[in-house]
């Protein structure tokens, strides 16, 4: 017995050893990797753009530094230039179908996508797509295979295209109208598979995709379950601005930092598939009337979520995404009308975009 108990305890010894041995060679922590999601609704500079509505007047200090419109390469690089500035890394672009879209208006709402495509100095960015697949953006089954082969061949093949764990990224806006357009989950994930193949077969790794959802029904999500067995690689959002304890009106930005923050930890312990956490940078879409509730907030309030985003990428290791990088996707770029926006304006100079690069340079993991 005695030396069955020498020989457990030198076995323990050498196992603890070489753990020590690993934990001393792990990969180090990679500085973070941000990405901001991008909505060009601003390069129809005519009348007819209803996104300009409500902008003017009570909002206009709203108005970017570059103008409202970036209906070019020299505006669109201008955005490229103070991004990778303030840390960003890519730009998430709201990708749309336009094939069926009634609006005039929208069928130049993938310019600034192709601008950023041909510009010559991205000064390190790359840009990634969330297909936008609400309303009249849906792709039909008739046209998935042709729309599939578009996006690997003119974007995911691209040497700028944003990649994670090797794969092109690309985020669905809307599991649930995905869903609708191809019938059921079965469908669904056959949808996805057809993707992968092609990606395989243009000598892609696959395809990275993540689904832009939320936590179960107490955010008004019914079933996590159907959002796993449709495929996706990881989960993540697109915005969360209706968190719990929201009032008519103003509210205060810790109701979104607390909020933010619930979601993240449930989707942790889901624990089923990887999450890429939002940052959102606000929410005030008085302009457009979309909620009757609003959030103040600052540019110290939006850094201290970036930076508990970055915390709670260290805290929970069983869903990153990238196992040695935070990766974070900040809400939004541009989206004025929505009051989600850190481009530098009339109203905040560059005030948002020196918080989010102190964030990002003054964040170190934990040992």
């Amino acid at each position: 017995m005695k030396s069955a108990n020498k020989v457990l305890a030198a076995l323990l010894a050498g196992m603890l050893f070489f753990a020590a041995l690993s934990a001393c060679f792990a990969a180090p922590v990679r500085p973070p990797l941000i990405g901001a999601y991008y909505f060009d609704g601003w390069a129809d500079t005519t009348a007819a753009n209803f996104h300009m509505n409500g902008l003017t007047g009570k909002f206009a200090r709203r108005e970017p530094l570059s103008g409202w419109y970036d209906n070019s390469a020299r505006l669109v690089h201008q955005q490229i230039e103070w991004a990778a500035r303030a840390r960003i890394n890519f730009f998430m672009f709201d990708w749309f179908n336009t094939a069926h879209d009634p609006a005039p208006t929208d069928q130049t709402i993938n310019s600034a996508l192709h601008f950023f495509q041909a510009d010559r100095h991205k000064m390190g960015m790359k840009y990634a797509l969330l297909y936008v697949n609400n309303g009249p953006f849906s792709i039909s089954p008739a046209a998935w295979k042709a729309q599939c082969r578009d996006w690997v061949t003119n974007y995911f093949k691209s040497a700028f295209y944003q990649t994670i764990q090797g794969k092109p990224l690309l985020a669905v806006f809307s599991p649930g109208d995905m869903e609708k357009t191809w019938g059921s989950p079965a469908k669904t994930a056959e949808a996805w598979q057809q993707l992968q193949t092609i990606a395989h077969k243009a000598g892609l790794p696959g395809v990275y995709v993540a689904a832009c959802t939320l936590p179960g029904p107490k955010y008004g999500w019914p079933d996590l379950n159907r959002t796993v067995q449709e495929g996706y690689d990881a989960f993540t959002g697109y915005n969360y601005p209706g968190v719990a304890g929201t009032v008519k009106g103003s509210n205060p930005y810790s109701l979104l930092y607390n909020g933010s923050l619930d979601i993240f930890n449930m989707f942790a312990h889901d624990g089923r598939r990887p999450f890429l956490p939002v940052i959102m940078t606000g929410w005030d879409p008085r302009p457009w009337h979309e909620t009757d509730f609003w959030y103040r907030r600052s540019p110290q309030e939006f850094a201290r979520l970036v930076q508990a985003g970055l915390n709670w990428w260290q805290q929970n290791p069983g869903v990153r995404v990238e196992k040695n990088r935070p990766v974070l996707l900040v809400e939004a770029w541009n989206e004025l009308g929505e009051g989600s926006y850190i481009l530098p304006t009339q109203k905040n100079g560059f005030s948002y975009l020196n918080a989010l690069r102190k964030a990002v340079d003054s964040w170190k993991p934990k040992p």
